[in-house]
């Protein structure tokens, strides 16, 4: 069972799995709306994200539960509304769902938890695993809530798996449009002082790492689902100008940002996360994008390095 399946993630790991001989089912409020972005042929079972009851009546026969329900965090600026907003979208549907596990007969045997590498704050400068203590700021305190709050299910299910998932390239994700929108007026722009750690992973490896996990009984507890190699936002730019074949003249100080956005840019495309997938590459998950131009050259127009 996917809760959020019609999701930037979701939509592709519902793929991933039915690929690999799974059977997802998809959880949604609207089955209409979700048959026409996933197709009408995927298995679906409508909740209407309020009834723990209504939830439980769905879980018997489902052997994992894979919860990715949450609001868009960077489409827009975070004001106190919209804050509650993001934050009720994960901490109030995890805690449904460990109520409802409580209430189904049946028990699932793995919970894979969606979360983010929020979780450790920012300044993050120096590469950092899953040890790494959590941080402060909004990103930091909604990880932690959006986290504990599969903890009751915990108590029932033998194996929980907690993503903590990185900048998700892919064609439709946000974030990477917003780096992109320079380069639609020809030139590329370096944002913030270029010094900034982004730990990114391309969709095909992120989708790929939570059929991993889902996989591999042995794993359990928090994962880094991010590349082995970040880089700085200056050579992600550039790498992104060489890909596309355009030039990277600009600089956007972060202080407009900050004005433009405020809280959301400082830790969103201002942070800085040096975050290193230690567990997941101990497991032996294999990457297929461990370097970022060729990550991008599979996304991107333009010019394609050897692979």
């Amino acid at each position: 069972m996917i809760i959020g399946a019609t999701g930037f993630i979701g939509r592709e790991l519902m793929k991933e799995l039915e690929r690999s001989g799974h059977s997802p089912v998809a959880v949604s409020r609207n089955i209409v709306k979700a048959g026409k972005i996933l197709g009408s042929q995927a298995d679906m079972v409508e909740w209407d994200g309020i009834s723990a009851e209504a939830l439980a009546k769905n879980l018997a026969g489902i052997e994992a539960i894979i919860n990715l329900a949450g609001e868009s965090i960077s489409s827009g600026r975070w004001t106190v509304r919209r804050k509650k907003r993001i934050t009720e979208s994960r901490v109030l549907t995890g805690r449904l769902l460990a109520e409802a596990v409580g209430l189904a007969p049946e028990k699932p045997a793995v919970l894979i938890q969606g979360s983010a590498i929020g979780y450790y704050g920012t300044p993050v400068d120096a590469p950092a695993e899953e040890c790494h203590p959590a941080g402060s700021g909004f990103m930091a305190e909604l990880t932690r809530e959006w986290e504990s709050s599969a903890d009751a299910a915990g108590k029932m299910i033998p194996r929980i798996v907690l993503i903590r998932t990185g900048l998700v390239l892919g064609k439709n994700s946000g974030l990477l449009k917003k780096l992109l929108l320079p380069f639609q007026f020809y030139s590329g722009a370096v944002i913030g002082s270029g010094r900034q750690w982004l730990s990114w992973i391309h969709i095909s490896d992120e989708v790929a790492a939570i059929r991993f996990l889902l996989e591999n009984p042995g794993c359990s507890g928090p994962f880094n689902l991010t590349a082995p190699n970040p880089v700085q936002m200056k050579k992600f730019i550039h790498i992104t100008g060489k890909t596309l074949g355009k030039p990277v003249w600009l600089k956007l100080p972060g202080i407009f940002l900050k004005a433009a956005l405020g809280e959301m840019a400082k830790e969103t495309i201002l942070s800085s996360q040096n975050i290193i997938p230690g567990k997941l590459m101990k497991a032996g998950f294999e990457f297929r994008f461990t370097q970022l131009d060729h990550a991008l050259a599979d996304l991107l127009p333009g010019k394609k390095p050897g692979i």
